[in-house]
């Protein structure tokens, strides 16, 4: 009897990241060490390198022992990031205790079942959790919605996949903009010392603009089968969707304190991106401060005791260990790599390598990188954490502003996560739509994606966005 062969999956993130610590400290035994002089700029407020100024310095390789005890040091290194991270999930910890999200969401799409513009009702859904990743960063917990809004889509002439495309896709352009998404945008900015959030009037005016063309490139399919079912993709498939749906619950039922609760959460975030676009509130500390008080507020409205609040706030802290343990270690990386002096060493080749190519190409190259690095990596955070470090002072030798820089960053990370079967497969679990009759759905659309996020890191380039 044979067995059966496992399939192949992406390492475990903690793992992936003890592999490239291994491989950084082989490099310090390989590379011949070199260093950049570097300067603080007071009028940028951040660390820049001398591009002038290489040399060779003494072979410095790193141990086991010196690389095990980077670890700690990479907390130490990433230590203000990590914090706010924390604060971060302890107040998004408070709100989902109040369940004012997801019970918001179930209330929303019963009501929408009434609506006489069918392609309307997925407008709306689709904005809905799109912004649920944009602003907020939540994924994962928006997938399991997928069954219930597919339901919804066979009473109006759908099938799953627009279910899927309004559920998972639109969180992932949400997610992937991230105006104001601590885990990809929030991260790489810091990793990159620039302000907390800054640049969100770009990225608010591509998320409307991708979303945009999403939901007329799917509008057009919904059209369609609506017309003729037999055309569907997943016409004469079983549907998972009366199964999984079960198991989501009824319609919630919204009490008037309730009500009020979630009139504050949204009146919260409102005001959240006005003081970001408007008033310039890009210090993590006042953000974490504003996000913690404004939790607390409305889980007391909602009618939450304090040891719900404090329950939720360590709820909150346990949802992100995971990703503060990504942020130490890949700090972790970094101090390999300085104490090796093999950091500039790899920065001096890269430049090398782009030399004589315009800015504009080396924005597009750091753009493919970020794409196919997530096919081994499928995590905004951790993608973040390991790339950033080394994109940032790159990006300066090469005449790259740092947040259009991070705009490919995002690009590459977030829209690959709708095609590398790595991310993919998990979302599309929630449905019964075949890996390669999705990929032959979707990828049209993103060729048309990639194209316009090209044309957009080119006019980011021209203007030093």
């Amino acid at each position: 009897m044979k067995k059966q062969r496992k399939a192949l999956q992406a390492p475990n993130v903690i793992v992936f990241i003890v592999l490239v610590m291994v491989i950084m400290m082989i490099l310090t035994w390989i590379v011949p060490a070199g260093a950049y002089d570097r300067y603080f700029n007071e009028e940028l407020n951040r660390t820049l390198i001398d591009p002038d100024s290489y040399h060779a310095v003494a072979q410095s390789p790193v141990g086991i022992m010196a690389m095990l005890q980077s670890i700690s040091s990479g907390f130490i290194r990433n230590i203000s990031t990590i914090a706010y991270v924390f604060c971060w999930g302890g107040a998004f910890g408070i709100l989902m205790k109040t369940k004012l999200i997801d019970d918001g969401i179930k209330s929303v799409i019963g009501g929408n079942r009434r609506m006489k513009a069918p392609f309307l009702i997925i407008v709306f859904i689709s904005f809905l959790f799109s912004a649920g990743g944009a602003f907020v960063g939540i994924q994962q917990s928006f997938w399991a919605f997928t069954p219930v809004i597919a339901v919804l889509c066979a009473s109006i002439g759908y099938d799953e996949l627009v279910a899927f495309v309004a559920v998972a896709v639109a969180n992932n352009i949400g997610y992937m903009c991230g105006p104001m998404n601590m885990w990809n945008t929030g991260v790489a900015q810091q990793i990159s010392e620039l302000p907390l959030f800054s640049g969100v009037r770009m990225r608010l005016a591509l998320w409307v603009l991708f979303m945009t063309m999403l939901l007329v490139y799917t509008w057009l399919y919904a059209r369609r089968i609506q017309k003729d079912p037999a055309r569907s993709v997943t016409y004469g498939l079983e549907k998972k969707s009366l199964q999984l749906s079960e198991e989501m619950g009824e319609r919630a039922e919204l009490t008037p304190r309730r009500k009020v609760a979630l009139a504050c959460l949204i009146a919260e975030f409102v005001v959240f991106i006005i003081l970001i676009a408007f008033f310039d509130m890009t210090s993590s500390g006042k953000i974490g401060a504003y996000l913690l008080g404004t939790g607390i507020i409305v889980a007391v409205v909602n009618g939450n005791d304090y040891n719900e609040i404090a329950d939720g706030f360590v709820e909150g802290f346990q949802m992100v260990l995971v990703p503060c343990i990504v942020l130490g270690m890949a700090g972790g990386i970094m101090e390999i790599l300085e104490s090796g002096n093999t950091l500039d060493p790899i920065l001096h080749g890269a430049v090398q390598l782009l030399s004589g190519t315009s800015n504009t190409f080396a924005l597009l190259m750091i753009y493919l990188f970020q794409f196919l690095f997530n096919f081994l990596v499928p995590s905004g955070t951790a993608q973040a954490a390991t790339t950033m470090p080394i994109i940032a002072p790159l990006a300066d030798l090469v005449n790259v502003s740092r947040q259009s820089a991070i705009l490919a960053f995002q690009f590459g990370d977030g829209y690959s996560n709708m095609i590398w079967p790595t991310a993919l497969l998990a979302p599309l679990a929630f449905t019964n739509i075949p890996l390669k009759k999705w990929l032959k759905w979707f990828l049209p659309f993103t060729a048309v994606f990639i194209v316009v996020s090209c044309l957009v890191l080119v006019y980011a380039s021209m203007t030093g966005f």
